[in-house]
């Protein structure tokens, strides 16, 4: 079952998700700011560029999915306004009734998809899976 979606993460979604955690830094926000940086124009939040992956294991294994655990590295920024894709990797069977798979989101850079984010979750299917 691997899964994938392409999201877009432009200033208005950095915006809200700033908003909503309080998490203010210029670097993300302040293009003026920004282009003093190493990284030369506005990057995303990591956590937000993270966060897409929790919507897609409800998706991928139904209404009810509890998502356990996420390991996770950080590869490159991501330059606000940037398009990426969520894949999900095929599930293998844990214990107590969970599923570990692999985790990759990566960012589309002309016709090439450079990996930004790689790691592992843990889930307990919801009733797509039971």
């Amino acid at each position: 079952m691997a899964f994938s979606k392409d999201f877009y993460l432009g200033p208005e979604q950095v915006r809200a998700f700033a908003d909503l955690v309080g998490d203010h830094n210029p670097v993300h926000l302040d293009e003026e700011f920004a282009r003093t940086t190493k990284y030369g124009q506005p990057i995303c939040h990591g956590m937000l560029v993270a966060s897409l992956i929790s919507g897609c294991l409800v998706e991928a294994f139904g209404q009810g999915t509890i998502y356990v655990e996420q390991a996770i590295r950080f590869r490159r920024p991501v330059p606000v306004g940037s398009t990426l894709r969520v894949q999900l990797g095929d599930p293998e069977a844990a214990p107590k009734g969970q599923s570990l798979l692999s985790t990759v989101i990566e960012m589309q850079q002309g016709d090439i998809w450079k990996r930004v984010l790689e790691g592992q979750a843990t889930v307990i299917a919801g009733e797509a899976h039971g």
